[in-house]
């Protein structure tokens, strides 16, 4: 004689945000997965445990157990679901985060590139091996093939004549420089890494300028790479207006150390990083292309290389910047160390 083959009573179901367990087609017990307890099984009891630790009777039977399988499974099934919708959801986020600091790339060096203003043949013979931003240079001879000027910054005088304007573009964008200072008649267009110690010097008097023209800083990791990308990262995913307080406390001299009851500042906003990366690799990209010697390099909205000299003092700043510079001139002869 054979046994009859022994069928599950049960049946659970997952209804939009309800868990619904069933028996012979019969509702035993609805759970809010929301708010899902735990569930615990005494003896022939299986019961709801939610947070304070009351427990709830949801059945009673000698097959308790094999409901507590079929709610395992279902709520183990739902869990998967979540994990792959999570994921897929991050990934597709990623992907147009990806995409968004692509084109954000591009569409920055187009900005930024500086204009090539050799002869057709010129350009034939370089070649993409010594493109700006590919590789260093191999010697100090400009684009446009003159000796080097004496502040030994080889860029052609054609292409200065159009920087500050792109500078200028590039800062009201608003994506990868932090506005020292606005609401003057004159700027000031800064590359620094806080990991440059002559940036470190500088640092002070680089504000105190602002405070008389509007300083822009462009942040490059020139110097201290991945650290430094480290840093600048969340001060560029800040937004704008908010970028100051964060630079300047990249070069206080209790950076980094924890002070008790001293509130956190700025919270950078997570999905405004992936473009702030982006837009340190363009402002690195930007600092080769333009052959900047080193820094801090700081330009004036004239074109002209600013001596650091210049800033040790407010009227030695307003002194150059009220004098007109002389046609092709660059400024003061002076090469900032990194």
């Amino acid at each position: 004689m054979k046994t009859p083959p022994i069928t599950d009573p049960f049946t659970v179901e997952i209804c939009g945000g309800l868990l619904v367990a069933r028996q012979h087609g019969i509702c035993l017990f609805t759970l809010r997965l929301r708010d899902l307890p735990g569930l615990v099984l005494h003896r022939d009891r299986l019961h709801a445990q939610r947070t304070h630790g009351a427990l709830t009777p949801l059945y009673r039977g000698n097959d308790a157990v094999t409901l507590l399988n079929r709610l395992t499974v279902a709520l183990a099934t739902v869990e998967k679901s979540r994990v792959w919708r999570r994921r897929l959801i991050a990934g597709v986020a990623a992907l147009l985060a990806g995409g968004m600091a692509l084109v954000l790339t591009l569409s920055l060096w187009a900005v930024l590139s500086p204009v090539d203003d050799r002869p057709s043949q010129a350009r034939e013979r370089v070649r993409i091996n010594d493109r700006p931003g590919i590789k260093p240079l191999r010697s100090a001879v400009s684009a446009g093939g003159n000796p080097a000027a004496p502040d030994n910054w080889t860029l052609s005088a054609s292409v200065r004549a159009h920087l500050p304007a792109r500078l200028g573009h590039a800062a009201s964008r608003g994506l990868f420089t932090v506005p020292l200072s606005t609401g003057h008649a004159r700027t000031l267009y800064v590359f620094a890494d806080p990991a440059c110690i002559n940036c470190q010097r500088m640092e002070r008097h680089i504000e105190t300028a602002a405070g008389r023209v509007n300083v822009v800083i462009f942040p490059v990791t020139s110097v201290g790479g991945t650290d430094s990308l480290t840093r600048l990262t969340p001060v560029l995913c800040l937004p704008a207006a908010s970028r100051a307080g964060a630079w300047t406390s990249l070069f206080a001299a209790d950076v980094g150390i924890a002070v008790p009851g001293q509130e956190a500042g700025h919270t950078a906003d997570a999905a405004h990083c992936e473009t702030a990366t982006a837009a340190l690799g363009v402002n690195d990209v930007a600092f080769r292309a333009y052959r900047l010697p080193g820094t801090p390099w700081i330009l004036s909205d004239d074109g002209r290389y600013v001596p650091q000299a210049v800033l040790s003092s407010p009227s030695a700043l307003d002194a150059f910047l009220e004098t007109p510079a002389p046609p092709g001139a660059s400024g003061i002869p002076a090469t900032p160390t990194s």
